[in-house]
């Protein structure tokens, strides 16, 4: 018995090593390199400006009891991304763990399968939001309790001593889990799947009639029924959610009015994101990101994916095959009702997995809504180890679970790399800014051309606080200084139209932008430094946006406070000072421009020319160009002509730009011969 129980242990720490491994190899390459994502933004300028019992307020609309996670959180990390992604990983692999030991209590035998469906859980490559670690705190660490909860659950009912401490924790991580992220309640089928399963062993139920097995079943199991049952209860009776997309009351308004269509659309919904989740999850993300990597870049991930094998192999090898001489723990086929048990909670949690999420008119996106896969994917991790379980020669079984989870290790390295790099673009955007721009008027509504895409306007006004005004502007809520207006049609319009101020409260933020005070910054490609418009002398890429065209002349540079001290970007989360590349002389030159300091212009294209550096966009040598012209440096102007001549949209803009400066009649003349022609 004691080498029974030495062996027990001697496998549990190796598993638990296992997923570790795993967890950090897929989880933990990038995450000194990620910055803020998202909502990121604004919940860090929020709790920086106000402290993090801010989070009461911001969350109160929708899901109250996030405070709970992202206070203590703020207070132990701070601001800092890098250990809210180490939380996020530890919470992940948590989830991993709890979930394997549920899965070992109720099917002991398992060993095999239940390990591969732990591997698959953890590695799932549909959710792809891990690396949002600030804002999926909530998420991640709901995911862990709601694990634990159900482990405790099962535990529970097969311990001798020690049952009501451990129901009385169970109900409440159950509680806790429900109150972060509401969608989850289909987790609880698979409490209620495993107690089903663990009733039948241990009740003797399977014996019993359909009828008598489910009275007996929920007689058995009623303490359990508390966790959904008390939520829901608060949820939809006490608690009112101020956000459409949680208020359940609100939701379902609407499909009282036309069931059918409602019932049919939910279905088509379902049907296509059950196949998401089953097997799109597996190649669509990796196709995604795979035409962005590099043949070089993929060198490190197929690395991780050989290290993941290989510790993979060393614990399975270390564990009895099914269909090799081990009928205690062979395949699932040989109990013919463990079949039916894994396959229909397999099903089960898939379809009560979405479902919450397709009825208040969500799907699953691998783009934006990658999220909503989480609760599925148990369901699938369950489905592909029982398939693998079917198969009787071990080699193809390893084979096909190594095939998932290469494309599981590979989707995720270049998930992160792709956040790696949304990082660097939008921390040097900003390094950019704050070379040209050293201080902003309070007041200024910033119009941004960006280098990510901006869903929302605080993805801009979010960091340009964080560099030029940290404080709140209002001692007694959240108010930013600095206002945003996303760069759409919407905008356009209220830019074109001269419209006064747009008041938002969101989450207990308020802005006010004014889109007769903006300010457009602007990438316009890749190889553009970022540009501040000028509405007086607009100068525009050939790259340049259209919808920044359309509302270049309103751009007003006057909202830039002169003469004072550069920012600099705090290291958390816009990293450390770039390089001072052709873009940094290119700013300073653009910021002297403004100042009229045309000796300091002339300089800095000096220096920038003697270090061998060009413009990737010919737009950004008129700063040059006019000094060359003010000094009527006529040599000089010839030799940068041709990088705008060559452009007739640039030449032209040249033309208008130099001769309304107060040249000399050579220089006049020399201008209008070039560039006028």
């Amino acid at each position: 018995m004691e080498k029974i129980k030495t062996l027990v242990r001697s496998e549990g720490f190796i598993l638990s090593a296992l997923l570790f491994i795993v967890a950090g190899l897929l989880y933990l390459p990038f995450i000194s390199r990620f910055g803020y994502f998202n909502d990121d933004w604004y919940l860090m300028y929020a709790a920086g400006a106000k402290g993090p019992m801010v989070f009461k307020t911001i969350f109160a609309i929708d899901r109250p009891l996030r405070a709970l996670v992202m206070i203590p959180a703020y207070y132990l990390f701070g601001p800092n991304p890098f250990y809210y992604n180490l939380s996020a990983f530890f919470f992940r692999f948590l989830s991993g763990l709890f979930f394997l030991w549920t899965l070992r209590m109720v099917w002991p035998n398992q060993r095999w399968m239940t390990l591969s469906a732990a591997l698959l859980f953890l590695s799932y490559p549909g959710f792809l939001s891990q690396p949002n670690a600030i804002d999926y705190q909530s998420h991640l660490s709901g995911l862990a309790a709601g694990m634990l909860s159900i482990a405790l659950t099962v535990k529970a009912l097969q311990a001798e001593r020690g049952k009501t401490v451990l129901y009385i924790f169970s109900i409440l991580l159950g509680w806790f889990y429900l109150s972060q992220i509401e969608w989850y309640i289909g987790l609880e089928f698979f409490r209620f799947g495993c107690v089903f399963v663990v009733a039948l062993n241990l009740q003797g139920l399977k014996d019993l009639g359909g009828l008598e097995t489910l009275r007996r079943f929920l007689r058995w199991a009623y303490l359990f029924i508390l966790v959904p049952a008390v939520f829901l209860a608060w949820r939809v009776f006490i608690f009112k959610s101020e956000r459409g997309a949680t208020d359940i009351n609100l939701q379902f308004g609407d499909v009282l009015s036309s069931p059918g269509i409602y019932l049919l659309s939910w279905m088509r919904t379902l049907g296509d994101d059950s196949l998401d989740v089953l097997f799109r999850a597996w190649f669509v993300p990796l196709q995604r990101f795979g035409a962005g990597v590099s043949t070089f870049t993929w060198i490190a991930g197929f690395g991780i994916v050989a290290l993941i094998l290989v510790a993979a192999w060393i614990a399975l090898s270390r564990i009895p095959m099914p269909g090799n001489g081990n009928p205690a723990d062979g395949p699932v086929a040989n109990r013919a009702s463990g079949r039916g048990e894994i396959f229909w909670l397999g099903i089960g949690l898939i379809v009560f997995g979405l479902l919450p999420v397709i009825l208040v008119g969500r799907y699953v996106d691998f783009v934006s809504y990658s999220r909503y896969t989480l609760i599925a994917s148990v369901g699938v991790a369950l489905l592909w180890a029982l398939g693998f379980s079917f198969i009787p020669n071990t080699k193809l079984r390893i084979a096909l679970l190594s095939l998932l989870l290469l494309s599981a290790a590979l989707t995720h390295y270049a998930n992160g790399l792709m956040y790696v790099r949304s990082t660097e673009a939008v921390n040097h955007f900003w390094w950019q800014v704050s070379w040209r721009i050293p201080q902003l008027e309070s007041g200024t509504t910033l119009v941004a051309h960006y280098p990510v895409t901006a869903e929302e306007d605080y993805f801009v006004w979010g960091p340009a606080n964080l560099i030029y005004h940290t404080q709140s502007a209002h001692k007694d809520y959240v108010q930013p200084a600095i206002y945003a207006a996303l760069l759409n049609k919407d905008t356009i319009a209220s830019v074109q139209a001269k419209q006064s101020q747009d008041f938002s409260n969101r989450r207990g933020i308020r802005t006010y932008k004014n889109y007769r005070n903006i300010l457009i910054l602007s990438k316009p490609t890749p190889a553009s430094c970022v540009q501040i418009i000028d509405g007086n002398q607009v100068e525009l890429s050939s790259g340049e946006d259209s919808r920044v065209e359309a509302i270049a002349s309103f751009s007003e540079t006057s909202h830039i406070v002169m003469g004072e001290s550069f920012q600099t970007p705090p290291a958390i989360p816009f990293g450390a000072e770039p390089s001072r590349d052709w873009c940094y002389y290119y700013q300073k030159a653009s910021y002297a421009r403004q100042q009229g300091d045309w000796d300091e212009v002339r300089q800095l294209g000096n220096v920038a020319r003697s270090l061998g550096l060009s413009a990737g966009d010919p737009i950004e040598w008129m700063p040059f160009l006019q000094a060359d012209a003010h000094f009527d440096d006529i040599a000089d102007l010839n030799k940068l002509a041709p990088s705008l001549t060559s452009d007739p949209a640039l030449a032209k803009q040249a033309c208008h730009t130099l001769t309304a400066m107060p040249l000399s009649a050579p220089t006049m003349e020399q201008v209008k011969q070039v560039f006028c022609r």
